[in-house]
């Protein structure tokens, strides 16, 4: 560790790019360090967000009016653009803690799903083996951080992160058609080049099979298994008219299990090959 005025500390700067700054999360700086008996920080504000992690000791914390002590396994998170002041506490141990700077589009929300606003920016008692695994991870990487080491990096912060969002209890799904018929047709379009069926269809929106047939046929104006079939054949209609993919390739593009099958029910359905579509000899 540097010595500096107030403290012993190990610190990693990142220059940011943008690869970085079209991410969700990026890391800016962090590091940890030892406090001499003098450590005060602030008043000041940041840019960025920053979480301090009390490994050791304890820091009084001042934010908005609000004054509170942490000590050990405790976490304070400072918002951008917000007066901070944090210093150290009378305690046995010595102030140690550790830190990480970082910003990105996602990171309001996360620190909302978190439970973190400008009037509540600590929790107590959070540190845990798996945090100090991940603390040992991060303190371990070279100074220079490369790409791989800040996809590692990433990963480890969105890890932090879903240690504080609490456990939910998953939701009861509406259980009116108008809901679950838009569930199943967003389904269709995403999943159709797999080869699901009207049971995965079914299933997935937690609707009894015959029952989910009957209601969707009422409100779509065809059966589950024909709108699927449609969306696959408009889809390999595209594709042959637009790409030089093998008609093979298309078949199995859109979710059919082989060419035969597929050229069956396209024919079927248009009343000429693929083949004729697309224009070969």
């Amino acid at each position: 560790m540097q010595e500096y005025t107030h403290e012993y500390a190990e610190r990693w700067i990142h220059e940011t790019d943008s690869f970085d700054k079209s991410s969700g999360l990026f890391l800016l700086h962090m590091g940890h360090n030892i406090a001499k008996p003098d450590y005060s920080n602030g008043p000041r504000q940041k840019a960025h967000y920053t979480i301090h992690f009390v490994r050791e000791g304890r820091i009084q914390f001042i934010y908005g009016g609000n004054e509170v002590e942490l000590g050990k396994g405790d976490m304070f998170c400072m918002f951008p653009h917000t007066s901070y002041t944090y210093r150290i506490a009378p305690s046995e141990s010595r102030l140690k803690m550790i830190w990480f700077a970082f910003n990105g589009s996602q990171v309001p929300e996360l620190m909302t799903m978190a439970g973190f606003a400008p009037d509540n920016t600590y929790q107590r008692k959070v540190i845990d083996p798996d945090l100090e695994s991940i603390f040992h991870q991060m303190t371990q990487m070279p100074k220079n951080l490369g790409k791989k080491q800040l996809v590692l990096w990433n990963s480890l912060m969105y890890r932090i992160f879903a240690k504080f969002i609490p456990e939910q209890e998953p939701t009861t799904a509406p259980r009116t058609p108008d809901f679950w018929l838009r569930k199943s047709l967003d389904f269709i379009h995403t999943c159709y080049a797999e080869q699901i069926t009207v049971n995965d269809i079914a299933a997935y929106v937690s609707i009894h099979r015959t029952h989910f047939s009957k209601t969707f046929t009422e409100h779509v104006g065809v059966p589950p298994v024909k709108y699927l079939q449609n969306v696959r054949l408009d889809k390999a209609t595209q594709l042959l008219k637009q790409t030089s993919l093998s008609v093979t390739e298309i078949a199995l593009t859109v979710g059919y299990p082989d060419l035969f099958s597929f050229t069956r029910a396209f024919t079927r359905q248009f009343g000429v090959s693929p083949s004729r579509v697309r224009g070969d000899k």
